[in-house]
């Protein structure tokens, strides 16, 4: 086991076998279990096969001079007074001293033996790399990383459990050894690991109440189960020992002390959570456990609120008064996402008889119904339950559905942090309508500074961050949203924005990765959730998959759309949904909720901010409708003065109609896709160009905008020179290249066209080969792209 040791020990042994006649003075120290005495057994072995006599515990007794001798003694803290002496005579008469001692236990007499020239070692508790090391070097057995931290962390890396760890093939029979160690240690001792198991092994006044001892009697009683090599360093008791302590101590008697340990720690407001939940685990009940699982809930709120959540639960099943507990219960729930608890929660307090009850009911409900995304309903409680911020929270809902706020506010006394925040997401939607986007930002994004730093995030209807990147992603600030968001706490509709923002910034990968971050949580969103996750898989089966996909996710977006009321914060979803409807020929299911939109856009003036996104994909709606002059008409919706969008998208608009009309000029094409790209529209500039591709009469402009558009997909802009085009001859395709293309549009592979074709996997390469050529292009994507705007899907 010497490869084990530390670099200073084992050159420590390296000099022994080199240099046996040099001085040596080392004092180790370390807890019991931590292979003191193999080390020193490692050291007297040295010096024997060097030829140097050893005195060493046993020998002490009996001798009267160490002459040319090494004197090693273990546990020297232990000796007797008489022992003591005859070592201090020996130390003065050799230049070869090793003791070993526990920490805190040295006494008097290292004082006098503790010179100048003595090294002091420790010895540390192993690490997961030296349990492997053990395990293949002296074991020979071979453990993967993963095994090895799981039993250094069982045994806090103290070598004497590790080696018994690994030796006992079972764990029950581990578990059985030191039961039969724990019964000699008595009584005090078995009582101070329960308490130390659950945190209370550093406070001494909690460990003397519970021994029911004085205080200066608790050193005593760690001291003996330090030296049984039970405790880890800071006398810690490692996870295995604690196990073990449940095994054996009855239930009866660890409930006993648990419940004087929540006494103690109750009185002397301490924290309480490791206590209350293992007496919540052995089913304690009455005033005290029931005062405990209380305190920890407290306590567990800002760490674990889903935790929080349920000990509040388990107390008012022990007799807690659920209205009292409701506004705390409540706020944990709506933390751990649990919003049908907290507006149960909230109904309780509605009917409750207090006024002050009924108002915090109001408040919490209005709060929760809005942030599922019944805005209107929302409102009315929170403006019902009287609070200034609510008051500020109910006219953001209010504009959010296309109601004119006045702005007459009266001056005010300083306001909670609560209601500072409303106000300022207050001030930033209203600003949002009137035309000033980068005030609204402004104000947004430190209105979620300010909730961050004061926690009031789950008192709001939506987060402030989510807020701040509605209007970030509707004004084209693609990085400041993914900056407010990723700096916001993680949660469904921050990870769901995030997709939003890759969408619309064309990163279709990091898109569809938020969409799947959110899908594995397997939680039940709230409707204003679940249609922008519908909306988002809508928008990643337009851009990146087949038109298969998108007919594939269409009923469960129409489901979702119906189920949540239209506002400034469902447009994003709501265009998605519209370009859809367009393609599967379901567009007037969709025509109420665009209608309804467009009117809440009216009333506020159509401001530019709100309404591009929305123009831009009725737009698209229109072209994948066959509906041209639908499609120009919608472009004169746009404020070409209006930010970075607006312009860029006029610009396109126009274009585009160009392009499906057949007029196609490369040069403008792409100083037009260029300006998408600008804007951070990646997908729509590479999009503009393929499209474009697809219809020139001249190859050599067709494969530079194709490289173009394959530029765009990668985020890179277009260089500056253009390149010169000269007439060529159209690439035709043949009929079976066409029926060819069509499969491979849907989706198909090579062999799956072959069996629908009859004819081999070999022979579709060999045309989709030809294909390539003709189109000049090579990857697939590229080519499904091309192929789908050339047999006729311009959607």
């Amino acid at each position: 086991m010497e490869e084990l040791l530390s670099a200073q020990l084992r050159e420590l042994l390296a000099g022994i076998d080199t240099r046996p006649e040099d001085p040596v003075r080392v004092i180790l120290s370390g807890p019991p279990g931590h292979g003191k005495s193999t080390m020193l057994t490692a050291i007297g072995r040295h010096y024997r096969a060097a030829g140097v006599p050893v005195i060493d515990r046993a020998a002490l007794s009996g001798a009267t001079s160490a002459a040319g001798a090494a004197v090693l003694l273990d546990d020297a803290d232990t000796l007797t007074p008489a022992a003591a002496e005859v070592l201090v005579h020996l130390a003065g008469e050799t230049s070869r001293l090793v003791l070993t001692h526990t920490p805190g236990a040295a006494g008097a007499l290292f004082t006098a033996l503790a010179t100048a020239e003595a090294r002091h070692l420790r010895l540390a508790p192993w690490t997961a790399d030296d349990v492997v090391r053990f395990a293949r070097d002296v074991l020979g057995r071979s453990l993967t990383g993963e095994q090895a931290v799981k039993v250094q962390r069982a045994t806090a890396g103290i070598p004497r459990l590790v080696t018994r760890c690994l030796v006992l093939p079972a764990a029950d029979e581990l578990i059985d050894q030191l039961r039969a160690e724990l019964d000699g240690l008595g009584e005090p001792a078995l009582t101070y690991l329960v308490a130390a198991g659950i945190g209370g092994e550093h406070d001494v006044e909690l460990l003397a109440t519970v021994l029911d001892q004085a205080r200066d009697d608790v050193p005593a009683v760690v001291a003996g189960i330090r030296a049984a090599g039970l405790l880890a360093a800071d006398d810690i008791v490692p996870p295995l020992v604690a196990r073990a302590v449940r095994d054996h101590v009855t239930p009866g008697r660890r409930l006993a002390v648990l419940v004087r340990m929540l006494e103690a720690r109750l009185a002397s407001g301490q924290p309480v959570l490791p206590i209350a939940r293992e007496l919540r685990s052995l089913g304690a009940s009455g005033d005290l456990p029931r005062a405990g699982l209380e305190a920890a809930a407290a306590e567990a709120v800002a760490d674990d609120p889903a935790l929080a959540a349920d000990l509040y639960a388990a107390a008012t099943r022990e007799g807690s008064s659920v209205q009292r507990l409701a506004p705390a219960w409540a706020r944990a729930a709506v933390l751990a996402g649990q919003l049908d608890t907290a507006l149960r929660l909230g109904a309780e307090l509605l009917s409750a008889a207090a006024p002050e009850a009924r108002a915090e009911g109001a408040l919490l409900t209005g709060t929760i119904i809005a942030r599922r995304g019944d805005l209107a309903h929302g409102a009315e409680l929170l403006r019902w339950s009287g609070d200034p911020g609510a008051q500020r929270l109910a006219d953001l809902a209010e504009i959010a559905l296309g109601q004119v706020v006045p702005d007459d506010e009266p001056p005010s006394p300083p306001l909670s942090a609560y209601a500072h925040v409303a106000g300022r997401l207050l001030e930033g939607i209203r600003t949002s309508v009137s035309r000033r986007p980068d005030a609204a930002l402004a104000t947004l994004l430190g209105a979620a500074d300010s909730a961050a730093a004061t926690s009031v995030d789950h008192l709001l209807p939506d987060s402030p961050a989510a807020l701040a990147a509605f209007v970030a992603l509707h004004a084209g600030e693609f990085e400041l949203a993914h900056g407010v968001l990723t700096r916001a706490r993680a949660d469904e509709r921050h990870t769901l924005l995030l997709g939003w923002t890759a969408l619309l910034a064309g990163d279709l990968g990091a898109a569809a990765a938020h969409r799947m971050a959110v899908r594995r949580q397997e939680v039940v969103l709230a409707p204003r959730d679940e249609l922008l996750l519908r909306g988002l898989e809508l928008g990643l089966a337009r851009r990146g998959e087949t038109p298969a996909a998108v007919r594939g996710h269409w009923n469960t977006a129409y489901e979702a759309m119906m189920r949540q009321p239209v506002d400034l914060f469902t447009l994003l979803p709501l265009g998605e949904l519209l370009v859809a409807a367009a393609r599967l020929g379901e567009g007037f299911r969709v025509a109420m909720h665009h209608d309804r939109a467009r009117a809440l856009l009216e009333r506020h003036g159509s401001p530019p901010l709100w309404t591009t996104w929305l123009t831009w994909s009725a737009f698209h709606a229109a072209i994948a409708g066959g509906d041209p002059e639908t499609a120009r008409r919608s472009l004169t919706s746009f404020d070409p003065a209006a930010g970075r969008l607006g312009p860029a998208l006029a610009a396109a608009g126009q274009e585009w109609l160009a392009v499906l009309d057949g007029t196609v000029e490369p040069d403008r094409v792409l100083v037009t896709a260029d300006s998408l790209y600008r804007a951070g529209l990646r997908w729509d500039a590479a999009r503009l160009a393929g499209q474009a591709a697809i219809r020139l009469t001249d190859r050599a402009a067709m494969v530079s905008l194709l490289r173009a558009a394959k530029r765009f997909t990668h985020g890179t802009s277009v260089p500056e020179e253009r390149v010169a085009v000269t007439p060529a001859e159209p690439p035709v395709l043949t009929t079976r290249e066409r029926e060819i293309g069509r499969l491979l549009v849907a989706g198909h592979i090579y062999r799956e066209i072959g069996e629908q074709l009859h004819i081999s996997g070999k022979t579709v390469e060999h045309h989709v080969g030809r294909i390539r050529a003709k189109l000049g292009v090579t990857d697939r994507r590229t080519l499904t792209t091309v192929l789908s705007g050339l047999l006729g899907d311009d959607g």
